[in-house]
């Protein structure tokens, strides 16, 4: 019986030795590339100013990093809503996926780009960029936007960041020209 007993208790031993961390090694394990600092999946992130709600993001997946390079990669469906003064949703942006550079305040959001205005027009691009000091969105990509009875395709766009206003670079497309449309032929010297 005694024998049992120190059998017992050198296997305890043993197993209790061999569940021990060493945080040191642990620590200094090389992963291999950068690692996110934060992982968060079905997120919904909202930026306010001033107690006033501007945008809202949605994303499957957003990963932060920290240093050297800080940066929030948004992928798995990218939704970004713009609000106006009074609170409601104005325009809304769907991508497959982006990256947020906090020290640039730069968004640049990419794979099948939808921007959709409070008018109804939608843009559709490759990738658009939002440099949010500035306001402004632009794309140096093809681009198609899509209007009440236009579309408008073109190589670039200028716009702001809630895409109420834009300026398509080297346009091509057809437009839908009413009679009393100041640009219909005949009305140019009206």
């Amino acid at each position: 019986m005694n024998g049992n007993w120190v059998l017992a208790a050198c296997a305890a031993a043993c197993m209790a030795a061999s569940c021990k961390n060493d945080l040191d090694r642990v620590a200094a394990m090389d992963l291999g590339g950068e690692v996110p600092d934060r992982i968060t999946t079905g997120a919904e992130y909202v930026y306010s100013d001033s107690g006033v709600v501007r945008n809202r993001i949605r994303a499957g997946t957003i990963m932060e990093y920290g240093a050297p390079r800080p940066r929030t990669v948004v992928g798995d469906g990218v939704e970004l809503t713009f609000f106006g003064p009074d609170g409601k949703a104005g325009s809304h942006l769907n991508a497959g996926r982006g990256e947020i550079l906090p020290e640039a305040r730069l968004m640049s959001v990419m794979d099948q780009v939808m921007f959709t205005n409070a008018l109804g027009e939608q843009l559709e691009t490759e990738k658009l960029i939002w440099m949010q000091d500035s306001g402004k969105v632009y794309t140096d990509l093809p681009v198609k936007i899509t209007r009440a009875h236009d579309i408008i395709y073109g190589q670039g766009l200028d716009a702001a960041e809630d895409f109420s206003s834009y300026v398509v670079r080297k346009v091509t497309g057809s437009l839908f020209l009413d009679r009393n449309d100041t640009l219909a032929p005949g009305n140019a010297n009206k």
